[in-house]
């Protein structure tokens, strides 16, 4: 191996290296909580923790004294360390996340649990909403918690979006597809209104007042008003809008340029048969370019199958002549062999037939 090649080698998986790191920061970044979802992570463990340990009890020695003197198991300090050794364990996914915090938020869990109590407040309000003051009431924003904004029927963003509602939020509405403006109380771009629901346009219209491409405001790119009707433009009557070894195929909308086989110099279409013109060693001929041994070659298939077709009909033939409804019965699978004989051939027989002998 050469020094150049050696290094070649080395600076494209460098920089494999690196867009590979990329994509996986970007992930792990996209994936990364923020601090009112990894308090809400918590306070479900530590839930989970104690329903978990709901039918525990002090084990040995004189239950009777330990419940009067340390209390019953249910607000116990034995309870609470159970629940903080199994804290976090169970999640398939942000335990180190959990982890973090269920460290951090260690003596606060503590007070929660000697002073209010697991029955007397609920975990995820006491501590992430007003202890630790991570997340903010439901429909709610910002470092004081301001309600979000209300549209339509006094609901949070007209009930078509939602609010950016954490202690670090915004307050914006995140409207759903189709809907818009400050409390997504109206139609998007390419939608229009109906009974109060927002439906999208046709897909030839740039914006539109109701349903269907008359109804269109303007006409899409590759469409055209006729009538006051938006119509797909045939862009492939242009026919030098694709190279010459490339054939069109009109969308709506749009068009697109496919290759031509590759035995054609130009054609109308794909496949092997829409050749219109070939490449100097080959001749066309029937939509299909062939040199004098593939012409030779598929004269002589031919002939093949139809002195076969031939031999079927004159067997059906003597079938007849002894018994019709026999007869009936294989000329009718004949007709299904040759019809899927015929279908299956890139050239049918009688295209061949009538090239040869009528030119």
């Amino acid at each position: 191996m050469s020094w150049s090649i050696f290094y070649t080698t080395f600076y494209l998986l460098f920089i494999c290296d690196i867009v590979l790191s990329k994509k996986l920061l970007h992930k792990f970044n996209a994936q990364k909580l923020n601090e009112c979802n990894r308090c809400k992570i918590l306070s479900d463990s530590f839930n989970f923790w104690i329903e978990k340990t709901s039918r525990g009890k002090y084990e040995g020695g004189d239950v009777a004294w330990e419940e009067a003197k340390l209390k019953t198991y249910a607000r116990s300090e034995i309870r609470l360390v159970e629940v903080q050794e199994g804290l976090c364990s169970e999640l398939k996914s942000h335990q180190d996340d959990c982890y973090v915090l269920a460290e951090e938020a260690e003596q606060v869990l503590e007070k929660w649990w000697f002073d209010d109590g697991p029955k007397s407040a609920d975990l995820y309000s006491w501590l992430c909403i007003d202890t630790l003051q991570y997340c903010c009431p439901k429909n709610h924003y910002g470092e004081s918690c301001l309600p979000c904004p209300n549209g339509k029927n006094n609901e949070v963003c007209s009930g078509h979006g939602s609010c950016n509602e954490s202690r670090k939020g915004d307050g914006k509405c995140k409207c759903k597809k189709g809907y818009d403006g400050t409390s997504c109380d109206v139609c998007a771009k390419n939608f229009y209104l109906n009974k109060d629901i927002c439906q999208p346009c046709h897909k030839a219209c740039n914006g539109c007042s109701g349903d269907g491409a008359n109804m269109c405001n303007e006409c899409k790119l590759g469409w055209s008003l006729e009538l006051g009707e938006c119509v797909d433009i045939d862009e492939c009557v242009d026919t030098t809008i694709c190279k010459p070894d490339e054939y069109c195929s009109n969308n709506e909308g749009s068009y697109v340029c496919y290759p031509c086989d590759k035995s054609c110099k130009t054609c109308l279409g794909g496949g092997v048969s829409n050749c219109t013109s070939c490449v100097s060693d080959h001749v066309l001929w029937s939509g299909f370019c062939m040199d004098d041994k593939l012409k030779s070659d598929l004269f002589r298939n031919t002939l093949k199958k139809l002195a076969l077709y031939c031999g079927l009909l004159v067997i059906a033939f003597f079938i007849f002549r002894n018994t019709k409804t026999l007869a009936s019965v294989v000329i009718l699978i004949i007709s299904i062999f040759i019809f899927i004989s015929e279908k299956s051939s890139d050239i049918n027989t009688v295209d061949v037939i009538s090239n040869l002998y009528l030119k």
